[in-house]
């Protein structure tokens, strides 16, 4: 809205100025101003760094032979329980080095890396453990995201274990439920 300006003019006989408005200027209308406001965007997730101390029986030991000290062979990686390694076959990667380490610290999980009974060395009494019991429930009803793997929560573990310590961005990338878990309960 226009403010009037007063305008002096002079009157007769005693020339006392009086006020008079002058013309008003029309009022100008202000432009239209649309706040857009922008959707949220989340952020990607950076990964922090994975553990580092992963409690293992003492003397885990990492052997390229395919087979055990003791003797005990198989085709495929695999940790044995009652000579404490981890054997692996020719030319695999870190990842599943990590991943049979990992099932070591399930035997450590167990008891502390004593011996086990021979019925044991799948290590199902892992199961029962705290450890155990905490992942199944925190990866129940979650969809699979390894390939190449028996499907069962002993493997699922060793999975989620091995990228927790040799690659979480991979871990957080393929699922940040099980990234989650490592971050509040693996060292």
């Amino acid at each position: 809205m226009a403010v009037a300006t007063p305008v002096v003019v002079r009157t007769a006989p005693d020339d006392t100025p009086a006020l008079q408005p002058s013309a008003t200027a029309e009022p100008t209308v202000a432009p239209t101003r649309i706040s857009e406001v922008l959707p949220d965007v989340e952020p990607q997730p950076t990964a922090v760094p994975g553990g580092t101390n992963l409690p293992l029986p003492s003397n885990v030991n990492v052997n390229w032979t395919g087979c055990a000290s003791d003797g005990e062979c198989h085709w495929f990686n695999f940790y044995w329980a009652p000579t404490h390694e981890v054997v692996m076959q020719a030319n695999e990667g870190p990842d599943k080095v990590w991943h049979e380490r990992c099932h070591a610290h399930q035997h450590w999980s167990i008891n502390g890396g004593d011996p086990l009974a021979p019925s044991d060395y799948d290590l199902e009494s892992w199961y029962s453990t705290s450890e155990g019991v905490g992942y199944a429930q925190a990866v129940s009803g979650l969809s699979w995201p390894w390939t190449n793997s028996a499907q069962n929560t002993l493997e699922d573990f060793a999975w989620t274990c091995a990228y927790w310590y040799y690659d979480p961005g991979y871990l957080l990338s393929v699922s940040p439920d099980r990234y989650a878990w490592a971050i509040d309960n693996l060292p």
